[in-house]
């Protein structure tokens, strides 16, 4: 039901007259395609070509709380061209968030910094203890070849059983390798984060049962999963090489299980990749992963997305929140599922609108919300992350416009505009030469539609007692700030200034990132933006406040990698198979999925970030084995933690060293 209507029209300034009513304001422009050749998308061979194999480039050593030696790997393979922005690249200690309710820097700051001292094994250059800005191929935008090998502090020493099977611990998105060593950080002096106390992570628990334990830290840790095989073949291979073992016992917790899976599943034989663009991308890429070499003892499964996510797919808090939030905190890194978005959601308010503002600076208007969205004449005007607008024929992108001249229309500086800055889609974007670039190529692979296991609910209908206020981020965040700003009216009479159109079960705006087509998330509001505005009737324009490409489009973008990978079980010459998985939605402050729960209270159907369905993948796994070699070589439990508590508690630690024992 429409609002009254006595508010009228206010027009953007430089719009001599207000539209007409039912008016449809259309943009058009010639669209463009991404011609580019497969090979383009793969780095050069080093010196002497191609070669199943690696070369270790040197070490370094950390000082002695931390790891005790760290080695730089260099894969010889064909690799695909890794892509960066600002969120995914690694941290100097000078560049890690730092703020009087968050100090990261001195409690992760050294942390960041071994590992970007690791990767300078390979460029040698000064940027890497500076201030200034590395190259794109540098210690902070490793290129995909190169991948850190951590040795535990026992470990380097070879203080540690070398007559069993050693281990190798691979980290998840958002990760690096010192989340099994130090999983709440360490100020160098033995203290931890503030509010945490548990100093010590799964390495130790390792090296005190005698077991020799090794990490990886990838290069960009939503990077490409084919390319994250390929360095954990390698991994392993150098494993084997220290130690003298032939096999090794492999843990991989969250997205680290996506490689673990391409190699044990023998990627490399398969030959039903389609005639797709991307597609053809992908059967290049699995082409340069090598052959399981049956060099795997135990593989634990740390509740990871076997059958994909779709989290920021249905939850537009998500997108908002990592819009919002600055490049180098951990809760900005991951993508975002809209090309677009109106600056009206940016959490700013009048002249609050900047980091920076005094006297009290605005903690939520950082990176692209900085000075957006304040007031009314930049209410409608939009912040582009993607120029991608969909998919021709042969799965090639199509876009009109730069990322720079979209987001420049909009109002941004030419000055100010960086594509890293706005390149978050998890799509990616075309650059200002013509280049595809995504920062998050294994996110995009990982990418997969689980309406059909648990659709979008309706919680309009609940009972009253069903307080989902603490839980449901969508609508007592994202909705009451959309409401409370999109209300306001300083223009008399003060009637609502506008509003969100949604359906009564608040649905559409929730299934828009999936079907931007068909699930419209508008606006109505008196502003007039003509740019913008969609259309114009009794006084309100009509405004998207997102838009996007689909997530078919993406699953497609990603090679359609989980289609293939949900049909195929592992090799059958893993020694065993350890699936375990989180059953609670976590702690408070880290639940972030719940369209599993009917009621506030209920059963999650996952770990709080992941649906069951994705990481009790048990049956998915072992497809193609016999009846007698799944029950004998596997076993799936569920442990009532969070996703993010699964890798790093105690009790987890004791289940996994168990199974090891009991396997050699």
């Amino acid at each position: 039901m429409l609002p009254l209507l006595a508010v009228g029209c206010i027009v953007a300034p430089g719009d001599e007259t207000a539209p007409q009513d039912d008016e449809v304001v259309e943009d058009d422009a010639d669209a463009l395609t991404v011609t580019a050749p497969v090979s383009a998308y793969f780095d050069a061979a080093t010196t002497g070509g191609y070669v199943d194999g690696y070369r270790v480039i040197g070490s370094t050593t950390p000082p002695s709380w931390s790891w005790g030696k760290t080695e730089l790997l260099e894969g010889r393979q064909k690799y695909r061209t890794e892509g960066y922005n600002l969120r995914v690249q690694k941290l100097r200690n000078g560049d890690t968030f730092q703020s009087s309710e968050y100090p990261l820097r001195t409690y992760n700051g050294a942390l960041n910094q071994q590992l970007v001292d690791g990767f300078n094994l390979a460029y040698n250059n000064a940027c890497a203890t500076g201030t200034g800005a590395c190259p794109d191929k540098g210690p902070t935008r490793p290129e995909a070849r190169y991948v850190l090998l951590h040795h535990g502090p026992k470990t380097a020493a070879l203080n540690c059983s070398t007559t069993r099977a050693p281990v190798l611990l691979v980290h998840g998105a958002m990760q690096n390798g010192n989340v099994w060593i130090r999983p709440n950080g360490d100020n160098g002096s033995g203290q931890t984060y503030p509010g945490t106390t548990q100093k010590d992570g799964f390495v130790k628990a390792l090296e005190d049962a005698n077991i020799c334990t090794y990490a990886v830290t990838f290069g960009n840790f939503h990077g490409d999963n084919f390319n994250h095989a390929i360095n954990l073949a390698n991994a392993i291979a150098r494993v084997k090489a220290l130690t003298g073992r032939s096999k090794v016992n492999v843990v991989a917790w969250s997205k680290g299980v996506l490689p673990v899976d391409l190699y044990l599943a023998n990627v490399s034989s398969w030959t039903d990749w389609g005639t797709k663009y991307f597609e053809q991308i992908a059967a290049e890429q699995a082409k340069q992963v090598p052959a399981f070499r049956q060099d795997v003892r135990t593989y634990v499964a740390l509740s990871g997305p076997h059958l994909g996510i779709d989290l920021n797919f249905r939850h537009p808090y998500n997108p908002l929140l990592i819009y919002s939030t600055a490049e180098n905190a951990p809760l900005g890194q991951g993508p975002v599922t809209w090309s677009f978005m109106s600056a009206v959601q940016c959490v700013t308010w009048g002249y609050s609108d900047s980091p920076d503002d005094l006297p009290m600076g605005n903690p939520y208007a950082y990176s692209v919300c900085e000075n957006r969205g304040g007031m009314w004449p930049d209410f409608w005007t939009r912040i582009y992350t993607s120029n991608i607008t969909g998919l021709d024929t042969t799965g090639k992108p199509v876009y009109a416009k730069s990322l720079k001249v979209l987001n420049t229309e909009q109002g941004v500086t030419a000055s100010s505009f960086s594509f890293d800055k706005y390149n978050l889609a998890m799509w990616g974007s075309v650059d200002e030469s013509g280049k595809y670039v995504s920062p998050y190529l294994g996110q995009l692979q990982a990418a997969y539609d689980l309406r059909s296991y648990y659709p979008i609910p309706n919680r309009q209908d609940d009972p009253v007692s069903y307080d989902w206020s603490t839980l449901d981020t969508d609508e007592t965040k994202w909705r009451d700030w959309m409401s409370i700003k999109l209300g306001y009216n300083p223009v008399p009479p003060y009637v609502l200034g506008g509003y969100v159109d949604d359906d009564a079960g608040h649905i559409a705006c929730r299934q828009h990132a999936y079907t931007p087509g068909s699930s419209p998330c508008t606006a109505k509001h008196a502003y007039y933006h003509a740019a913008t505005a969609k259309s114009y009737l009794w006084g309100y324009g009509t405004y998207d406040l997102m838009g996007g490409i689909g997530i078919q489009a993406t699953t497609e973008m990603g090679g359609n990698f989980i289609n293939r990978l949900k049909s195929r079980g592992l090799s059958p010459n893993v020694d065993y198979l350890y699936v375990l998985h989180g059953t609670s939605s976590g702690q408070p402050g880290s639940i972030f999925e719940i369209d599993g729960m009917a009621t506030p209270s209920s059963d999650p159907h996952g770990d709080g970030v992941l649906f069951d369905v994705s990481i009790a993948a048990r049956d998915q796994l072992t497809q193609g084995w016999t009846s007698t070699q799944k029950t004998s070589k596997s076993k799936q439990e569920g442990l009532p933690y969070g996703h993010l508590e699964m890798g790093v508690t105690p009790a987890v630690f004791t289940k996994m060293i168990a199974q090891f024992n009991a396997l050699p």
